[in-house]
């Protein structure tokens, strides 16, 4: 998530130096972080103890909902209404017009069943490749009669992360 810089209250490393005590001031009346900027670039951000504590509650409450989230059996897909059903499935966890990291993309289409053109062996580069190469992504998952049930996802590279790689997501389409 990123901010514009008039979304929240900042501050620089001189005023921090010179009174931090008036940022986190500053950071408890705004109940919101203060982006401390160094240079014209942000250097952190600065939190009251209260936010920093709420935050990392919030975070933990968040990890345990998703650990009570679980599919264990992902809907069959043998009909025109189950492939709209796991297709809504699948777009309550990947949505269009987002960007996503694709290890994440990967795990989570494969705990619905899904396989792609990835095996356990090869990293996500392979992913990477066929985005390149098609400019999707496709993910299959074998039907109880035996019949092929694809997912493309159309999207392209996010070149912008430089640690983890991302895609960004346009649309999600259902072969049948």
């Amino acid at each position: 998530m990123t901010f514009k810089k008039l979304e929240v209250p900042t501050s620089s490393i001189t005023e921090v130096k010179k009174s931090p005590m008036d940022v986190f001031q500053q950071a408890r009346k705004e109940k919101t972080g203060v982006y401390i900027f160094n240079r014209e670039k942000i250097a952190g951000v600065m939190l009251t103890q209260e936010l920093y504590e709420s935050l990392v509650k919030e975070l933990d409450d968040l990890r345990a909902k998703k650990e009570e989230i679980v599919v264990t059996n992902p809907p069959e897909a043998t009909s025109q209404a189950r492939s709209d059903e796991l297709l809504e499935l699948v777009k309550t966890k990947i949505v269009p017009n987002t960007t996503i990291a694709v290890k994440k993309l990967d795990e989570q289409l494969t705990d619905f069943g899904f396989s792609s053109k990835r095996d356990a062996f090869q990293g996500i580069d392979t992913l990477l490749e066929e985005l390149q190469t098609t400019g999707k992504l496709t993910y299959v998952l074998a039907q109880a009669n035996g019949t092929p049930f694809a997912i493309e996802l159309i999207g392209e590279e996010d070149y912008q992360s430089t640690f983890v790689k991302k895609i960004i997501i346009k649309k999600i389409l259902v072969k049948d």
